[in-house]
C-alpha cells in the first residue's frame, strides 16, 4: 500500500496488503483500478457503499463485489466492515481493551491471530527486507532505538545484530544525546509499535537531517513519522489480547538479521567466531 493511507487504518492496511499480495495475478484491470482508488483514500472506504465505490472508480456495481470476493471477503459487505472496525479500534488503550475482551480461549484466539500476523507479515516484508538488510550490512555503524513498548524488540535486535557485524550502537531512551553522533554512511534502525513514542519520532527526524539512511520497523506505512524513514519493514501486530502482538515483529527483526548476515558471509562468520570465543574464554555458558 502507499503512504497516503491514514494511520488510523493501520490494522486493515496490514490486512489489505497480505490479501492483495496472495490475489497477485487473479487481478484484473478493473480490481487494479479499484485497488489504485483505494490506496489514494483508504480512509473513505468505511463511509462507501459499493454503489458509491463503484460510481468513483468508473465500474460497475459488480466489479466491485469480485474485487471484494478476490480478496477473500464475501462480498463488499465484509470489506467494508473490517475498515470500519479499524478505525473504531485505532485508538484504544489496554484498558479500552480489557473491558471489551472477547469471550471463550483468549489462549487459541491468540495463537490463531500470531499465525496470520506471521503469515502476512512475511507477504509484506518480502520485497523491502533485502534492501533494508543491505543497507544495514554496508552501512559504517548501525544505532537502534526505540522507547516504551517497543524497547524490548530493539534490544533483542541488538543483542543479535551485534553478534553479525561490529558498529552496532544501542541508544538509551533515557539518554538520547549519542543521536549527535549519527551521520552521513551511519543506519539508524528504529521500532515505532503503538502507541507511539515522541521520542522516537523525534530522534528520527533528528537522523534523517543528519544524511543517516533510516530503516523504520513498524506497523504500517501510513504513519506521517514512516515519510522520515528509507525503508519501512511492516510487521502486523493485531491481537485479541490486552496488548499489540510483538511475534510478528520478533519474527521480522529475526529474519532480518539473518538477511544481514547473508550479505557478507565472511565478515559474519568472523563476528560470530570472535563472540564465541569471548563467551567461552570467559565461561559465560553452563556446560
Amino acid at each position: 500500500m502507499t503512504e497516503l493511507i491514514p494511520s488510523e487504518l493501520r490494522p486493515f492496511e496490514e490486512e489489505l496488503g497480505s490479501r492483495v499480495a496472495d490475489a497477485r495475478g487473479r487481478l484484473s484491470g478493473n480490481d487494479e483500478r479499484i485497488l489504485e482508488h483505494l490506496q489514494q483514500g483508504l480512509d473513505e472506504l468505511p463511509f462507501h457503499t459499493s454503489d458509491t465505490l463503484a460510481q468513483s472508480v468508473g465500474v460497475s456495481r459488480a466489479a466491485v463485489v469480485r474485487f471484494a470476493n478476490k480478496l477473500g471477503y464475501s462480498g463488499f459487505t465484509e470489506l467494508q466492515q473490517a475498515s470500519r472496525r479499524a478505525l473504531r479500534q485505532s485508538q484504544e488503550s489496554p484498558l479500552s481493551r480489557f473491558a471489551g475482551a472477547p469471550a471463550g480461549s483468549l489462549l487459541e484466539q491468540k495463537a490463531v491471530q500470531d499465525s496470520r500476523n506471521v503469515l502476512a507479515t512475511e507477504a509484506l516484508i518480502r520485497d523491502t527486507i533485502g534492501p533494508a538488510a543491505q543497507s544495514i550490512a554496508q552501512a559504517e555503524r548501525v544505532f537502534l532505538v526505540a522507547a516504551r513498548k517497543s524497547s524490548g524488540l530493539v534490544v533483542h535486535l541488538h543483542r543479535l545484530l551485534a553478534g553479525v557485524r561490529e558498529g552496532v550502537r544501542l541508544i538509551d531512551p533515557g539518554f538520547p544525546d549519542e543521536i549527535a553522533d549519527v551521520g552521513r554512511g551511519d543506519v539508524l534502525v528504529a521500532c515505532l509499535f503503538r502507541r507511539y513514542s515522541r521520542l522516537t519520532v523525534d530522534l528520527l527526524k533528528i537522523a534523517r537531517a543528519s544524511r543517516a539512511h533510516v530503516v523504520l520497523l513498524t506497523d504500517g506505512r501510513g504513519h506521517d513519522f514512516a515519510a522520515h524513514a528509507d525503508q519501512a519493514i511492516v510487521a502486523v501486530a493485531s491481537s485479541p489480547t490486552l496488548y499489540d502482538s510483538m511475534v510478528a515483529p520478533v519474527f521480522a527483526i529475526e529474519a532480518l538479521v539473518a538477511e544481514v548476515a547473508a550479505v557478507d558471509p565472511r565478515r559474519s562468520r568472523a563476528r560470530l567466531k570472535s563472540v564465541e570465543d569471548f563467551t567461552e574464554a570467559h565461561r559465560l555458558l553452563l556446560g
